[in-house]
């Protein structure tokens, strides 16, 4: 492809906000979410995450090893001891200015092993590692003659704005959802190992989901707490955990239908630390408790507790859906950070120029929610 604009900021105000609310890239982006969250449903293909490659597509093994790899800036970058501001440790910029530096390599590498590998849809063990290796060898350095290629520098964009905010150094569920437009994007040019025109497999699908978001928040649980970036939850506008929404919708999925783990079993710490690593809700818990040690779980995450009380995981993920796409995709304060460009595309003309100047604010002003009104 020819070399093309960046990425443009669309949601100014609310104008824009009910654009995007009725658009089709707004429509697809959640398709995308319930499909995954599906696919967590699938009994047929087990997620192993002693085998965090398996089921991938080559794309998507080449971006888990570049994740891996980003794993290992936070060793390499710890964070300014002598810092004494509450949120926002400043070695977070050297970290967004490294992702910045390597995310054209990144993106670059995955669709390079997208195309090496087109013309089959299995593949075998070796040929994932080697992607996975590739990945993280992308993330190790610039490209010495990264392409100037309009897909590359899409995905750039929507890859630097899913690991929070150098500038205000925050991280807001708008971050979380730049992970899921990358993904979409990536899925439209067939990259999960489908064709371009037809869906993936749900096998495929779980695969990606778990693995990719399991490394994923690796990732951004590092960032967070070693830099101590600003969360959402501190101001209300969800009361989750403090930065991660979708996590919590997958892994209730994954969990529908095991009638040996229902949604009050959160509360049997042996159970979470026997299965954290394999279900991604449990671990998710396991986490919180591990950050909030000494408060009563009641206390320190009411929603989710009320969320305990549901009879099944069925309806706590319905509920979750809902919740996302109500309290995220419906907010213009956590969405004025979404780019578009002709992957994920605005169809609407933007109150501003649509330059990629930082939001100055975030979630400030929205309305708190820290109970399940859905959980009775």
């Amino acid at each position: 492809m020819t070399s093309s604009a960046a990425p443009k900021r669309f949601i100014y105000d609310d104008h824009d906000m009910e654009a995007f609310t009725n658009s089709t890239a707004k429509a697809e982006l959640l398709r995308l979410v319930q499909a995954m969250g599906k696919s967590c449903a699938n009994s047929s293909f087990q997620y192993d995450p002693a085998l965090p490659l398996e089921g991938l597509s080559p794309a998507m093994a080449s971006f888990h090893g570049s994740l891996k790899h980003m794993e290992r800036w936070l060793t390499e970058l710890p964070p300014d001891t002598t810092a004494h501001a509450r949120f926002g440790n400043p070695v977070f910029k050297l970290w967004h200015e490294r992702l910045t530096a390597r995310t054209k390599s990144i993106a670059q590498t995955m669709m390079d092993c997208c195309r090496d590998h087109a013309s089959s849809n299995h593949y075998s063990a070796a040929v994932l590692e080697e992607c996975s290796t590739r990945g993280f060898d992308a993330a190790q350095g610039e490209m010495d003659a990264c392409k100037d290629d309009a897909v590359v520098t899409e995905l750039a964009a929507y890859l630097r704005d899913a690991f929070g905010h150098p500038v205000r150094l925050d991280f807001v569920t708008g971050h979380e959802s730049s992970i899921m437009v990358f993904l979409f994007a990536v899925c439209k040019l067939g990259c999960f190992g489908n064709d371009a025109h037809e869906p993936p497999s749900m096998d495929r699908l779980k695969a990606i989901c778990l693995s990719i978001f399991s490394q994923y928040l690796k990732v951004t649980r590092g960032i967070q707490t070693d830099y101590m970036l600003e969360p959402a939850g501190s101001h209300g506008v969800w009361g989750l955990d403090d930065y991660h929404c979708l996590p919590f919708y997958f892994g209730a999925c994954q969990l529908a239908g095991l009638e040996d783990y229902p949604p009050d079993s959160i509360h049997n710490t042996a159970l979470l630390e026997r299965h954290g690593e394999e279900f991604l809700y449990f671990g998710c818990i396991r986490y919180i408790r591990s950050l909030k040690k000494g408060v009563p779980f009641f206390e320190s995450s009411p929603m989710l507790n009320d969320i305990s009380a549901i009879p099944t995981w069925t309806k706590v993920s319905s509920g979750l859906l809902k919740l996302y796409e109500g309290e995220v995709l419906s907010k213009r304060q956590v969405l004025q950070h979404f780019v578009f460009g002709s992957l994920f595309k605005a169809t609407w003309t933007p109150s501003q120029d649509g330059t990629r100047e930082a939001p100055t604010e975030t979630f400030r002003g929205v309305p708190p929610m820290v109970r399940a009104p859905w959980a009775t």
